[in-house]
């Protein structure tokens, strides 16, 4: 006996199967591949004059492989130097070293007075590398002030001779009197390196004052006395 339908539901309609040869493509098929491959705008990416886009530019010339020239810097205007100064204290800065170095050098290089305070905040931190505070004394001695003086000082007696050496040559370019003394007990260090700097620095004080300094000058190199040879007897003939 044949069921009755149930009502109110939909019994599905049966389809003549197709064979797959004659059947179409699906709805869901993948693109067809650009007939041509993608290509870089050939317009270049202008920078603007905003703070973030001077950033850029400051950084491109920290990283060029040869130092930038100061024209090059000047070209940038005087915002770029105060830019400098804040690097000298950013955090992504102080954990690239050769990039710290490199900002430390410019503010050296461009005589920036107003770095004569983080220079030497730098110079006097303990916790800082040797390496990175002789950075630091290098560049004060290229501002020349006789501000930078004080810091300079206080390194004259640490341990490591490669920021004494750099303290040396740093105090030998101020033009000040009060270089002197500290010359002077240089020019005694038990560094050779270091003794050199200090000795010639004295050389060149003594030249612009025309007459020898007081105190007594520690030995050059050239002077320091090598140790005596023993005298071989001379063969019998």
């Amino acid at each position: 006996m044949r069921k009755p339908a149930s009502k109110g539901r939909k019994q599905p309609e049966k389809l003549p199967s197709v064979p797959e040869s004659e059947s179409s493509p699906s709805r869901y098929n993948e693109p067809s591949l650009p007939a041509s491959e993608d290509r870089m705008p050939v317009d270049r990416f202008e920078l603007g004059d905003t703070r973030a886009d001077l950033r850029i530019r400051v950084e491109r010339l920290l990283r060029r492989r040869e130092a930038a020239s100061e024209i090059a810097w000047a070209e940038l205007g005087p915002d770029a130097r105060s830019l400098l100064l804040e690097m000298l204290d950013d955090e992504s800065v102080r954990s690239d070293e050769s990039l710290l170095h490199r900002v430390i050098a410019v503010v050296g290089q461009l005589a920036v007075q107003r770095g004569i305070a983080p220079l030497s905040m730098i110079l006097g931190d303990k916790s800082a590398r040797p390496v990175t505070r002789a950075y630091a004394a290098n560049a004060l001695g290229r501002i020349g002030d006789i501000a930078a003086l004080e810091a300079l000082i206080v390194s004259v007696k640490v341990k490591d001779d490669m920021i004494r050496r750099q303290v040396a040559m740093a105090l030998g370019r101020i033009d000040h009197d009060a270089v002197v003394p500290h010359l002077l007990n240089l020019s005694k260090d038990m560094s050779i390196a270091v003794a050199e700097i200090a000795n010639e620095a004295l050389r060149l004080w003594e030249e612009k004052g025309g007459g020898r300094l007081g105190g007594k000058r520690g030995k050059s190199a050239e002077n320091r006395k090598s140790p005596k040879r023993k005298r071989m007897p001379a063969e019998e003939r």
